[in-house]
């Protein structure tokens, strides 16, 4: 019998730190209609700080660094 894999769809929305800035990526659960808009917490690529972002469905992955920007020293 063959496992099936459950996919889960998303959107990847870029969102900026609120201490040092540094834009980053998530990626959040694409539109269910299950979830309103609410805060989450982020934590920070370069800073490690946790900051607050307001996004219409629930974060599923990330953060993570634009493909444009390396990774900070």
């Amino acid at each position: 019998m063959r496992q099936l894999e459950l996919k889960q769809t998303y959107t990847v929305v870029s969102v900026s730190c609120s201490h040092c800035e540094q834009e980053q990526l998530v990626h959040v659960q694409a539109g269910t209609g299950t979830w309103s808009t609410a805060h989450q917490s982020v934590e920070c690529v370069r800073c490690g700080q946790h900051f607050a972002v307001m996004l219409p469905d629930a974060i599923i992955g990330g953060s993570f660094l634009p493909p444009r920007v390396s990774a900070p020293q």
